[in-house]
């Protein structure tokens, strides 16, 4: 059973997510940023205006939640993401040369202003804290920014999570 693990002491964990509407070329970036306890320290989700596809739309949230959470002050992260093609451009060493390189570039300028940075890959089940965030931007259509708070649904996902953290 997959379920979110906590990141080392001193260290927070985010993990993105992105609702996408081909039809309204509207995506939402989710985002939400807990401690090595679970606990949520900052979560939040954006809306996206003429973003043309999925890849583009998963490349933008990861910027974004990178600004969210160093607007946060914080240092040392561990970003999760269920796009895979996002964390392989991420943390591949050679340029980016496909739709999402802008984004890709600006994402790895951010990460130099950090004292630690890891991109790692998770299954949708690991992140479903975040995808009932960015669900409800999909259905929102505002930004919405909580600090040490989420909405009740990421809440309640969140201390599911926390119930079944395995030991580090």
């Amino acid at each position: 059973m997959i379920h979110w693990n906590p990141p080392p002491s001193n260290w927070v964990k985010m993990n993105v997510d992105t609702g996408f509407s081909t039809a309204k070329q509207l995506a939402t970036s989710g985002f939400v940023i807990k401690n090595e306890e679970g606990l949520i320290l900052g979560s939040g989700f954006r809306v996206h205006n003429l973003v043309t596809t999925t890849t583009v739309a998963e490349a933008i949230t990861t910027l974004h939640g990178l600004q969210f959470a160093y607007d946060m002050g914080f240092s040392q992260i561990i970003l999760e993401s269920n796009s895979k093609l996002t964390i392989k451009n991420l943390t591949f060493p050679g340029g980016d040369y496909s739709e999402t390189r802008s984004v890709t570039w600006n994402t790895k300028v951010w990460v130099g202003s950090l004292s630690g940075c890891r991109f790692k890959f998770t299954t949708r089940k690991g992140n479903s804290v975040v995808h009932a965030l960015e669900e409800k931007g999909l259905m929102t259509l505002e930004d919405y920014f909580w600090v040490e708070d989420a909405s009740m649904e990421a809440k309640e996902l969140a201390d599911a999570d926390r119930r079944f953290q395995q030991p580090s």
